[in-house]
């Protein structure tokens, strides 16, 4: 594999990649229309491609494989938290008042992570949009994040290895950042409240559908 055909592949799947329908369903139950959507989008895709970079080089390394098990339960993660976040979806399309993002504040730095009962999942001092970050990362484990680290597990050299990554990473932020962006504007174009059903059935669909799969894999 070739720098030059490493950068075209990487640049390719990263698009693709990003716009499978569970990466989109969870970006989707993120974006409100009066926040920054490109952020939310950029974000998720920072969060997804620091795990597939990093265990993608290690794996280069050492000539390892990410087990099957660990990509099950990584899936199976995503598959509760985009169940979740599609539900909060609704009941806030509903008017229903959902305590879901946890507040606090650093020397006037307000943060928000997505909370789960005492936990919760997030940057705490970071410039990104906390939850997408956290679900990107999860989402670099599991399902085809872990098959992206597969395929590059099998480049010939480092050099490859780091031209694929590079250029995955990039297009699957500069991709996420698009779509979330352009979600955001129609949203506030009108039809939020249908947008918001659509994000919040298609999470729990996908989130059901993930969650279903891996079930049907242990037993």
């Amino acid at each position: 594999m070739a720098l030059t055909t490493a950068l075209v592949a990487g640049g390719v799947i990263g698009v693709r990649h990003a716009l499978e329908p569970d990466h989109l369903a969870a970006v989707a139950t993120m974006v409100e229309s009066d926040n920054k959507p490109s952020l939310v989008g950029a974000s998720w895709g920072v969060g997804h491609s620091i795990p597939i970079v990093v265990v993608g080089l290690s794996f280069v390394a050492l000539g390892i494989r990410l087990p099957e098990s660990v990509t099950h339960f990584f899936e199976a993660v995503v598959g509760v938290i985009l169940v979740a976040l599609g539900a909060r979806m609704l009941l806030r399309t509903a008017g229903v008042s959902v305590p879901s993002l946890r507040k606090h504040d650093h020397g006037g730095d307000a943060h928000q992570h997505l909370s789960f009962g005492p936990f919760a999942l997030g940057a705490e001092h970071s410039h990104v949009h906390d939850e997408s970050f956290a679900v990107g990362v999860l989402h670099g484990f599991a399902g085809s994040g872990a098959l992206v680290i597969a395929m590059v597990s099998t480049a010939p050299g480092i050099d490859q290895a780091i031209a694929f990554l590079a250029a995955f990473s990039i297009l699957t932020v500069t991709t996420m950042a698009v779509v979330s962006a352009l979600w955001g504007r129609s949203m506030n174009v009108g039809g939020t409240r249908v947008l918001r059903g659509l994000a919040g059935v298609g999470g729990i669909l996908f989130g059901g559908m993930l969650v279903v799969e891996m079930v049907g894999t242990v037993v």
